[in-house]
């Protein structure tokens, strides 16, 4: 059923000589670094069975068939987490056309012209990543400009974070947006004489996305299949997939069943799936450490470059907006009281400050059992500074993507200006209230090179090391923390920390090895870390 069996069984067999099946396995000669939730361990040795999958304590007993392998002085670091991916969608990306990264509107066409010309049999050019604030312009593009591509076929190309879509006239006219549908909307955008523009905002992406051709099964396996061989390449053992809906839920439990699954899954379900209740009710789900649900993803607004993150007051570069609602607190409120029935945890987005006001004081409420639940906020991006308080209080964790603030350095400010910004991807002020951070990426939104985000947590940087001395670099994490978010907190964030997140006895052996000591080279070169091993469970499912 999946080529990600075969994939495995490749990989096993091209292990490097040290990696025995059916053994106890010491691994001496290494530095390994490793944090416990309380203070950072350093790691020499790591005794394991390759069947159970468990770190071992050196006694009498296993220690008489011990298979000795000489690490050789490399290093090696707990699996790591993404606390909030997209694995579905990653995967798709690798199929669709990718518009990340593109510096002007001209080459972003240009590329779309040539995924279109490369595709022809094609029904619609669908594909996402684009992203206005790169370009000179810093503007919206429209309908004509994918015009150039096609007048007969259907463009429909979405922005990088997801909250906004870009569509050629074709597009529009299938989905029967016009002047007359649109004079009500204001999250489609229309230019001076009312006609739209070919830009949905968040929830007018339904209108068109009910009329996309649905993506079959067996696309969305071999998307999931081409999303798991790049997560084990770059030393993710554990990913949050942060809004599943039964087709990737389905596929997720078959893969755990026959244990063709490389890497371990968080799956948090989209409450807007028409099918959430019969999952809720089905119960927590667990299989084998490798597929969990226990979780739903919520989302109260949008994101902060579409002007779609609702705000307190407008935002600062325009007067007229204040953001759009996606679920509204009261929809929140009622999803919320039926997930605590349920004993689920509720992951909400909120990236405005408004949004996260609204979202810390829903799941603050006394029967939200949060201690024992552990919701969180998604992204806790732009906060007021009295509300950072609140997550300790209510024992709320954030959920936060490194990359996000060196994305967005170049227009968050301009957002939101000089004084909100005093609360914005404040990381070190959360870890200085005691607040749980738990570190990510958001992919396809971001790479999902998670040495990436350890280097954007540490420096506060993009990676030509701008800006100098890091952007708002009081808020930087050190090393330490920046570990410890990606590793025993995400654990945490997913109710794993008894068998995941750190290098102790009694937990998985998921752990990498990787070419540079993270503790010892200058900041600046974390994210050129490469991940020459990744094991997990005990089992090698990566070699460089």
């Amino acid at each position: 059923m999946f080529h990600t069996k075969l994939l495995i069984v490749t990989l096993m067999a091209t292990l490097l000589s040290f990696s025995v099946c059916g053994e106890v396995i010491h691994l001496t000669n290494i530095k390994g670094y490793s944090h416990d939730g309380k203070a950072l361990k350093q790691v020499n040795d790591l005794l394991f069975d390759s069947v159970s999958g468990l770190i071992l304590e050196p006694n009498k007993d296993n220690m008489s068939t011990v298979t000795v392998l000489d690490g050789k002085g490399q290093f090696v670091l707990p699996g790591l987490h993404d606390a909030h991916g997209h694995i579905l969608n990653y995967g798709l990306s690798r199929i669709l056309v990718d518009l990340r990264g593109f510096k002007s509107l001209e080459a972003t066409v240009k590329h779309a012209r040539r995924y279109a010309e490369n595709n022809p049999d094609f029904p619609w050019v669908l594909g996402r990543g684009w992203n206005q604030v790169l370009w000179d312009s810093n503007a919206f593009p429209n309908r004509y400009d994918l015009d150039q591509i096609s007048t007969d076929k259907p463009i429909w190309l979405k922005r990088v974070d997801g909250h906004a879509g870009w569509a050629n006239s074709k597009a529009l006219e299938l989905a029967g947006i016009n002047r007359e549908t649109a004079k009500d909307d204001e999250l489609i955008l229309k230019d001076s004489e009312g006609i739209p523009t070919g830009i949905l905002i968040d929830n007018a992406m339904y209108k068109m996305n009910q009329h996309v051709p649905a993506i079959n099964r067996s696309m969305k396996e071999k998307a999931i299949e081409l999303a798991f061989e790049d997560l084990v390449a770059v030393g993710l053992t554990f990913v949050h997939d942060a809004g599943i809906g039964v087709d990737s839920y389905e596929i997720f439990k078959q893969m755990a069943a026959d244990k063709t699954m490389p890497i371990r899954v968080y799956g948090m379900l989209s409450s807007s799936h028409k099918k959430l209740t019969s999952l809720i009710n089905s119960g927590h789900l667990n299989i084998e450490n490798h597929f969990i649900v226990r979780s739903v993803k919520l989302m109260i607004d949008g994101a902060l470059g579409s002007y779609g993150a609702i705000m307190h007051a407008p935002y600062s570069d325009d007067p007229k907006q204040t953001g759009a609602y996606v679920q509204t607190p009261e929809q929140i409120e009622t999803l919320l009281d039926e997930l605590v029935q349920a004993d689920f945890q509720a992951n909400v987005h909120a990236i405005g400050d408004k949004g996260n006001t609204e979202v810390i004081d829903l799941l603050s409420r006394p029967q939200m059992k949060s201690s024992q639940l552990r919701h969180r906020v998604e992204h806790a991006q732009i906060l007021r500074l009295e509300d950072i308080a609140k997550f300790k209080k209510h024992d709320l964790i954030a959920s936060i993507q490194p990359t996000h603030a060196t994305s967005d350095m170049n227009m968050a400010e301009d957002r939101v200006g000089a004084e909100r910004i005093k609360g914005a991807y404040a990381w070190q002020k959360l870890f200085n209230a005691g607040v749980v951070v738990a570190s990510g990426s958001d992919f396809p939104v971001e790479l999902i090179n998670p040495f990436h985000g350890l280097h954007a947590a540490v420096t506060r940087q993009n990676q030509q090391n701008q800006p100098a001395g890091g952007w708002y670099k009081n808020e930087a994490m050190s090393v330490e923390q920046a570990l410890q978010s990606f590793t025993i907190n995400a654990a945490f964030a997913a109710h794993a920390e008894g068998y995941s997140g750190s290098l102790d006895v009694g937990k998985q052996a998921d752990f990498i090895v990787v070419d540079q000591d993270i503790f010892e080279i200058e900041p600046a070169l974390i994210w050129k870390t490469e991940v020459l091993e990744t094991w997990v469970g005990g089992q090698q499912v990566f070699s460089k």
